[in-house]
């Protein structure tokens, strides 16, 4: 499970890389490097639990769906966020995410930026041989 950002690709946006070998390890990879992106989660306590599901019809749109209910979810509760775990029933096309954060605290937290949506501007989404591949566009 990796992600990389990629600082030259998006002028006025954030741009990553995330990889896995399997869904659940690339859906981990994607939503670590949102929550990255809205925080430094070593700076965010654990006060707060919020979990989700989304189904698609897709892996391009359930990650896409994960992603926005990640910032829905960010802007409805004014939280940042510290960990994630995610369950990824392949077959379905289901995700089921369990997130831990606080309230938004800038005097107590190291706030990045605040994302307000995933672009299809240079979505994508590959399964390869070594497993899955995403590239990914913040509007911030």
């Amino acid at each position: 499970m990796t992600f990389k950002f990629l600082e030259e690709f998006a002028t006025a946006d954030i741009a990553f890389i995330a990889e896995g070998k399997t869904l659940k390890e690339l859906f981990q990879s994607a939503g670590d490097a949102l929550i990255e992106s809205l925080a430094n989660p070593k700076t965010v306590k654990k006060e707060l639990t919020r979990e989700f599901t989304v189904k698609e019809n897709t892996p391009e749109d359930l990650l896409f769906s994960f992603l926005e209910e990640i910032i829905y979810l960010k802007d409805k509760d004014g939280m940042v966020f510290n960990s994630l775990e995610v369950e990824v029933d392949e077959k379905n096309l289901q995700a089921r995410a369990k997130l831990k954060g606080a309230h938004i605290d800038p005097e107590t937290q190291e706030l990045r930026n605040d994302v307000k949506a995933v672009t299809m501007h240079y979505y994508k989404i590959e399964k390869e041989d070594e497993g899955w591949k995403t590239r990914v566009v913040l509007d911030v």
